[in-house]
């Protein structure tokens, strides 16, 4: 599936950017989770082609600051991708 995936900035401010290059098509399951309030403020599914797929989580002005833990899996459930992020 995700060859590669880059993920920024970190700290964020009101936007998450996310590069997924893939070698095939799949879908992928995108998790963003508040660590301090333990719960997932932000869920999407997203259909990748092959190559570079850009995927913007917007709108995030209105979190609280704080530790944030991004998650990308595959449908499967499986973890392709895990990071820690702080909110300004």
């Amino acid at each position: 599936m995700a060859t590669e995936i880059f993920v920024n900035p970190n700290p964020f401010n009101h936007i998450i950017n996310i590069e997924i290059n893939c070698a095939d098509r799949d879908d992928c399951i995108i998790l963003l989770a508040d660590l301090q309030n333990s719960k997932i403020v932000r869920i999407l599914g997203a259909g990748l082609s092959k190559g570079v797929n850009k995927i913007a989580i917007e709108d995030l002005h209105s979190l609280e600051t704080g530790n944030y833990h991004l998650d990308i899996k595959n449908t499967d459930g499986e973890s392709l991708y895990a990071t820690k992020l702080f909110k300004e």
